[in-house]
């Protein structure tokens, strides 16, 4: 179910917390990665209560994470230059009520283990990635992403499956 939040933007009255897992890894130097950094890594809370939660092992390079709700990113998740997660639509949708009102659409967002988010990836609001997934460079996630699935594009598709990558690769270096 989609919530509609009002956007205050008093980060000292919200109540919104942050919690960085172990052996956190934030890239924003351009010299660090292999792709170039355009901006630095950018994580804020915007809501009443908002939550981020990242697990233990995450590297992200450059990007930029925003909850009015929350975002829960798992466990050895990579994410990728100039990645976009956002768990609301930033502005109302109705052009009327843009100008009128801060009431946002809002959905949580949730990405499991082993994850690997690719350079400029944009993951949408109400997106659960499961697993083992990976998201191609540049794709537009606005559906849920299968555990082990590989999606690319705009919008997101699905494209692979990540065990049958990895067994096509040992393949190949055996060969």
């Amino acid at each position: 179910m989609m919530r509609y939040i009002h956007a205050g933007f008093y980060p000292w009255l919200l109540n919104s917390k942050i919690e960085i897992g172990k052996r956190f890894y934030a890239v924003s130097k351009m010299s660090w990665n292999s792709l170039g950094v355009f901006q630095p890594v950018f994580i804020h809370t915007f809501g009443i209560g908002s939550q981020i939660i990242i697990g233990d092992d995450v590297g992200i390079s450059g990007c930029t994470i925003t909850a009015l709700e929350k975002i829960t990113i798992g466990n050895r998740v990579l994410v990728g230059s100039g990645v976009l997660i956002t768990d609301n639509d930033g502005h109302s949708v109705n052009p009327i009520d843009r100008h009128i009102s801060n009431d946002i659409a809002v959905k949580p967002i949730v990405i499991g283990d082993d994850v690997f988010i690719g350079a400029r990836a944009i993951i949408l609001k109400g997106v659960t990635i499961g697993n083992g997934a990976v998201i191609g460079a540049g794709a537009v996630v606005t559906k849920d992403v299968p555990a082990y699935g590989i999606v690319a594009g705009n919008p997101a598709k699905a494209v692979g499956d990540s065990r049958r990558a990895v067994l096509e690769h040992r393949a190949e270096k055996l060969s």
